[in-house]
C-alpha cells in the first residue's frame, strides 16, 4: 500500500504513507527494508525533516542502519532538506556509494554555496575510480563557476578532459558559462569555436548570453545571426541584452522581428520590451504590448503589473498607470513601489505619500526602492519634515540601511528648499564616499539658489573625482554668469577651450505612430530633417505672432 501511494505521487503521499506505517506498527508487524525505502521516497520531495529523523531512528532501531540502499536514500533525504553536514556524515560511512549519490553530494555543496567542499568530494570520487557522467560533470563545473577563479576553472577543464568522459552539449554549455563567469570571454569563445560537440540551441544561447554579459554586443549579434535555429530564449537573451546596454530602440525593433519570424513571445519577452518602452517613453508601443499581453493571457498571475505601471509612468501615462494599479487583486511590494515611484516622478508628491500610507495600512513592508520613491515624493513636494521622518524610519522601523541613492534623495530635498549648508553637512557625514551624482545634485541646487561660494567648493570636489568632465565647468560658469561674475565665466571658458573639453550633446527621443525617433543637439542626419526644420520655423512664427497679439490686446 505504501509503495502504491509513493508511485501514485499524490499531494497527500507523505501523510498517507506515515499513517499506514503507524497502522502497520500498531498491528504488530515488523517493517522491512522496502518499507523504509518507500517511506524515505515519500518524505524526500516534501523535505519534512522532523518526520525523516523519526524514520531514520526506526531504521536504526529495526536493524537496517548498515543497509547501503537505505543509507543512500537517507543521505539523499538530508541533502534535499539542506542538512549537508548530516548527509555527509552518513555518506562517509557508506562503503561503496554509487554515482548518483556522489553527484548528489557534490550538488548539495554547490547549492549550499560551498564550492571547495564540492571539489573535494569530486577529488575523492576520482580516487575511488568512480567515472562521472554528464550530469555529475555539469555539477562539478558549477562548483568552479561559484569559485570564480579562472586558473581553477582551466585546471578542472583539463582534469575532466583527461577522464575520457564524452563531453556533450549539456556539459559544453556549462563550460561556456564557467569561463564567462570566471571573467574570460576569450576562453569561452575558444571553446565554442573549437569544440567538436554538436552545438544545440542551448549552447548557442549560452555563448550569446556570455557575450552580452561581457558587453560584446557585436559578437552577440553575429552569433544570433548565424544561429541555425532559434528558440524563445534566444530572442529573449538578445532583447534583454540590448535593454541592459541602453539600446532600447534596437530592442523594440528586434521584438517586432521576433513577431515577424513567427516566434511567440513569453512573459520574459514582455518584461524586457516593457522596460525598453519605459526607457524610450514609447507610449504607443507600450500600450500595444499591454493589449497583446491581455489578449494572449500572459499576465494571468499579475506578475507583469509592476512593469506595466512603471512603463506607463515613465511614458507620461500616469493615469493609465493608476488604472493598472487599481486592478491589481493582490498588491505586493513591487506593485506599491511602482505606483509610488511613478507618482513621485510626475510631481504628485502628496499623492505618492498617500499611497505609501495605504501601503503601510495594507501591511505590506516597504523595501529600499520604495523609500527612493517616497523620498523623491517628499523632494518634489518640498516636505522636509516628512522626508526626514521617512529617512530615519528606514533604519529605526524597517531595519533598512540607507544607500547612497537615499542620501541623494535627501540632498535633492534639502537643495530644492534652499538648505544648502545642511545638504553639504549631510554629504560630509555620509557613511560612504559621495559620488559625482551626489555632488552634482548639490551643484545644481547652488545654481538655482545662486550660491557662488558653495558652488565653487562643490565644483572643486567634483573635479577631484573627474577632472575631464566638462559639465562641471559649464555648470560653474552658469553660476558665475547668474551672479554677474564675468571674470569667472571667461576663465572657465578659456579652460574648456584650452583642454578641448566639450559637453556631450543632449539627446531626446520621440515616438510617432509607433516608431521612435532620436535627436541629438546639432545633429542634422534625420531623414526628415528639412520637414522638421520647416515645421519648427512655422511654430516659431506662430509663437511670435501670438506674443504680438497679446501685446496689442494689453495696450
Amino acid at each position: 500500500m505504501i509503495k502504491k501511494l509513493v508511485d501514485d505521487n499524490s499531494s497527500n503521499t507523505m501523510c498517507s504513507s506515515l499513517f499506514l506505517y503507524q497502522k502497520l506498527l500498531h498491528a504488530g508487524f515488523r517493517p522491512n527494508g522496502h518499507t523504509f525505502m518507500y517511506l524515505i521516497r515519500a518524505l524526500t520531495p516534501q523535505m519534512y525533516l522532523l518526520e525523516g529523523e523519526v524514520v531514520h531512528s526506526h531504521v536504526v532501531k529495526f536493524g537496517f542502519g548498515s543497509s547501503q540502499y537505505i543509507s543512500s536514500a537517507l543521505v539523499g533525504f538530508y541533502v534535499a532538506c539542506g542538512c549537508v553536514d548530516r548527509g555527509r556524515r552518513l555518506f562517509d560511512e557508506l562503503p561503496e556509494p554509487g554515482l548518483v549519490l556522489w553527484t548528489s553530494m557534490v550538488r548539495a555543496y554547490v547549492r549550499a554555496n560551498c564550492p571547495k567542499e564540492a571539489l573535494e568530494v569530486f577529488g575523492k570520487m576520482r580516487e575511488v575510480g568512480m567515472m562521472p557522467d554528464p550530469v555529475a560533470l555539469a555539477t562539478i563545473v558549477s562548483a568552479c563557476t561559484q569559485l570564480g577563479n579562472l586558473i581553477i576553472a582551466k585546471t578542472m577543464h583539463g582534469i575532466i578532459s583527461k577522464t575520457g568522459v564524452e563531453i556533450d552539449d549539456f556539459v559544453c554549455s556549462a563550460f561556456l558559462g564557467m569561463y564567462g563567469d570566471c571573467g574570460s570571454l576569450v576562453y569561452a569563445q575558444r571553446l565554442f569555436y573549437e569544440t567538436s560537440v554538436k552545438k544545440n540551441v542551448v549552447v548557442w544561447n549560452t555563448m550569446i548570453h556570455q557575450c552580452i554579459k561581457h558587453e560584446n554586443l557585436r559578437e552577440a549579434r553575429e552569433l544570433f545571426r548565424k544561429m541555425p535555429e532559434r528558440d524563445v530564449v534566444s530572442w529573449n537573451t538578445m532583447i534583454g541584452g540590448l535593454c541592459q546596454m541602453g539600446r532600447s530602440r534596437d530592442a523594440i525593433v528586434l521584438f517586432h522581428d521576433m513577431e515577424l519570424a513567427g516566434m511567440k513571445p513569453n512573459k520574459s519577452t514582455m518584461l524586457s520590451t516593457l522596460s525598453a518602452c519605459a526607457s524610450l517613453g514609447a507610449l504607443d508601443t507600450g500600450t500595444w504590448i499591454h493589449a497583446y499581453v491581455e489578449k494572449n493571457r500572459l499576465n494571468s498571475d499579475r506578475s507583469l503589473d509592476p512593469s506595466l505601471i512603471d512603463m506607463y509612468s515613465k511614458c507620461g501615462g500616469i493615469e493609465k498607470a493608476i488604472q493598472v494599479f487599481e486592478k491589481v487583486p493582490r498588491r505586493d511590494v513591487f506593485s506599491w513601489t511602482s505606483i509610488i515611484c511613478g507618482l513621485a516622478m510626475h510631481g504628485h508628491g502628496k499623492q505618492a505619500i498617500h499611497m505609501f500610507s495605504k501601503m503601510q495600512e495594507a501591511g505590506v513592508k516597504p523595501d529600499d526602492i520604495t523609500f527612493i520613491g517616497v523620498l523623491n515624493a517628499c523632494a518634489h513636494a518640498g516636505l522636509l519634515d516628512q522626508g526626514k521622518k521617512y529617512f530615519d524610519s528606514m533604519s529605526k522601523v524597517y531595519n533598512l540601511t540607507p544607500k547612497i541613492e537615499h542620501f541623494g534623495c535627501m540632498i535633492d530635498l534639502l537643495g530644492r528648499i534652499g538648505s544648502l549648508k545642511e545638504a553639504y553637512d549631510l554629504i560630509m557625514d555620509m557613511p560612504m564616499e559621495p559620488n559625482d551624482v551626489i555632488w552634482g545634485t548639490l551643484l545644481s541646487a547652488c545654481r538655482v539658489h545662486k550660491d557662488v561660494e558653495l558652488g565653487e567648493v562643490v565644483a572643486e570636489k567634483m573635479l577631484e573625482l573627474d577632472p575631464a568632465d566638462p559639465w562641471i565647468r559649464v555648470m560653474l560658469s552658469n553660476i558665475y554668469a547668474e551672479a554677474y561674475k564675468w571674470d569667472g565665466v571667461m576663465k572657465l571658458r578659456k579652460e574648456l577651450k584650452k583642454t578641448g573639453l566639450k559637453k556631450a550633446p543632449g539627446c531626446s527621443s520621440l515616438e510617432v505612430n509607433g516608431k521612435v525617433h532620436e535627436f541629438l543637439v546639432g545633429d542634422d542626419s534625420h531623414p526628415q530633417q528639412k520637414e522638421i526644420q520647416s515645421m519648427l520655423s512655422n511654430i516659431e512664427i506662430i509663437f511670435k505672432l501670438q506674443l504680438n497679439f497679446q501685446k496689442i490686446e494689453t495696450t
